[in-house]
């Protein structure tokens, strides 16, 4: 049995995925104990084809239909052999001693949850993410800064890249591993949240080190489907993990901002021709799509309440404590770019927002 099982989702591009794959069979050649496979997610451009022939050494599973990150994940876990899951985006490099920095503490028994990886610049000059935090809107933020010393401790946070990270298979399936209603966005910090709440840790590995093009995989997909998931998974995350004292008063407050915020981007928006007219389609009805997927959609919202109800049972400490430890700025506002920022500020969505949290206790009155 390999140590370790490399799971790496594809969709398309495969000079994106080139450098990553490249990487990995250097990694290979100096230690061929672990598999690397790569799942293809329906590509539709030759990318199965390119892995079998280009890098015969990696193990292909190939998906008939595009079903995001998370459900290439579990396709991936399905099919590996490990019981050590290493999760790595495609638009990566990895550096030589990636792979034992980072599974090392979870064969030792140090780390009972998640290890992940620094996630560099593309030029590994500086680090993208040390960590991760979130606002009380669910609502999450990348923690940047200088590449910590490869040699140092181990860094406690709150989730670690699903891009990079790694953990035992136990712990994946016991703790109900990434939500596949999320799709993509979020589902990292869904699952480190979940972590904390039932006592496992999620630490980063100093030494072990990701080249990274953000966002360059998510790029792809259609504005139409990120915006629908910008939205919808934060609402999803606090409606499982939320604590019980106030959690009917945080959420109301959390879906009618997001409302809000819905209504002001789509229609500010600056798109080509046309597109405004396709996203009436999916977002401009008298019911928004936030509402339509938490409250009407009746199977679904069952499935988040018997989630809700399995983390309540299993959790060692509040959403509270969670948050006094990884989120010193709970009030920060979130937005996706400064225009998007630009947009809010002018449509006095911040200032709605600093009323709502007045309202609920959250800040003070004066």
């Amino acid at each position: 049995m390999p140590t370790a099982s490399i799971l790496v989702p594809h969709y398309n591009n495969p000079e994106l995925l080139r450098p990553c794959l490249e990487s990995l069979r250097a990694l290979r050649a100096d230690n061929p104990t672990h598999e690397v496979v790569v799942v293809d997610d329906g590509s539709s451009d030759g990318s199965v084809e390119w892995v079998r022939r280009e890098h015969p050494w990696a193990r292909v599973v190939a998906r008939a239909e595009n079903g995001g990150f998370v459900r290439a994940i579990q396709t991936g876990v399905d099919e590996s052999q490990s019981e050590i899951l290493v999760f790595l985006n495609n638009d990566t490099w990895v550096e030589p001693d990636w792979l034992k920095n980072l599974v090392d503490p979870l064969l030792s028994g140090q780390v009972e949850g998640v290890t992940g990886s620094i996630l560099m610049n593309w030029e590994g000059t500086r680090a993208n993410f040390l960590g991760a935090t979130l606002n009380y809107l669910g609502y999450g933020f990348e923690v940047p800064g200088e590449l910590p010393d490869p040699r140092g401790p181990l860094i406690p946070v709150l989730c670690a890249c699903g891009g990079a990270m790694a953990v035992s298979r136990k712990v994946y399936l016991e703790t109900g591993g990434f939500d596949e209603s999320f799709g993509m966005i979020y589902e990292d910090l869904d699952f480190g949240w979940r972590l904390n709440l039932i006592g496992r840790a999620c630490c980063l590995v100093p030494g072990s080190r990701v080249g990274h093009r953000a966002h360059s995989s998510l790029g792809r997909s259609s504005f139409e489907r990120k915006a629908r998931y910008y939205l919808l998974n934060p609402l999803r995350m606090l409606l499982k993990n939320g604590d019980e004292e106030g959690h009917l008063e945080r959420m109301q407050m959390a879906v009618t901002l997001a409302q809000a915020r819905e209504r002001i981007c789509l229609l500010g928006q600056s798109r080509p021709p046309g597109f405004l007219d396709r996203l009436g389609q999916l977002f401009h009805k008298e019911t928004s799509p936030l509402v339509a997927s938490l409250v009407e959609e009746e199977e679904r919202t069952r499935a988040l309440a018997e989630k809700r109800a399995t983390i309540l049972k299993r959790r060692r400490c509040t959403t509270r404590e969670v948050f006094e430890r990884f989120a010193p700025e709970p009030t920060r506002p979130w937005f996706f770019d400064e225009e998007q920022r630009q947009l809010l500020e002018t449509a006095g969505y911040f200032e709605l927002e600093r009323r709502m949290y007045r309202s609920c206790g959250i800040i003070g009155r004066g």
